[in-house]
Order: C-alpha cells, then structure tokens, then sequence
C-alpha cells in the first residue's frame, strides 16, 4: 500500500518524465507509451466462410468446413480449434434451449391431466 502510494503522489512526475524521454529518441520510453495506448492485438480477425448454423446438423457442417481449411491453410490449428470452440459452446447452448422447450411442453401437458 506504501508503493501504491508513493506512486500515486508521483505518477504525474513519472509520466511526464517518460513521455520527455520518448520524445528525445528512448525507445524503451516510446514502448512504454505504445504498450499502453496501443497494445499490440492478442489475435486478429480471420476471413472464413463459415456456414450458418442453426442445429446440430448444421454445426457438424461447420465443423466440416472448419476441417477442411484447416487442411487446405485458409485456418491455422489453432484457429481451426478456437472456431470450433464457439461451436461447441453453440450446440450446447442449443441443446439447453431445445431441453426447456421440451420440458415446458411435458410440464404443460402433465398439467391437463388429473
């Protein structure tokens, strides 16, 4: 809590000192600045044509698709893994809908009944 303090009465003083020193050519100061106002991007948008799903069987269509630009090189493995990931994470979402829906169909059912 200390350090936190110290820093907190002097970040306008530290601040400033590293942007002076960027400006005068240190680049471990420019860095600093850029790390923080343009961090650089963890992963970028990859352009896939992807087919709409809808069901199950749709997602195992995609996931086809996914398989094969892997293998042609339009997909790396690893985005090929994390795309099929959001599918994954669909379908179950999916089969949860599907199981309400269902069960709210017997729920209202077993309620006609004496």
């Amino acid at each position: 809590m200390l350090a936190e303090k110290l820093m907190q009465d002097d970040v306008e003083n530290v601040v400033a000192a590293v942007v002076d020193a960027a400006r005068k050519g240190d680049m471990m100061a420019a860095r600093i600045i850029l790390d923080r106002v343009a961090p650089a991007r963890r992963d970028s948008p990859v352009p896939f044509n992807l087919p709409k799903i809808e069901t199950a069987a749709s997602a195992a269509a995609a996931g086809a698709a996914i398989l094969s630009a892997v293998a042609d090189g339009s997909l790396t493995p690893n985005e090929g893994g994390e795309i099929s990931k959001l599918i994954e994470g669909f379908v179950r979402t999916l089969g949860a809908s599907e199981f309400e829906t269902r069960l709210r169909a017997l729920e209202a059912a077993a309620g006609d009944k004496p």
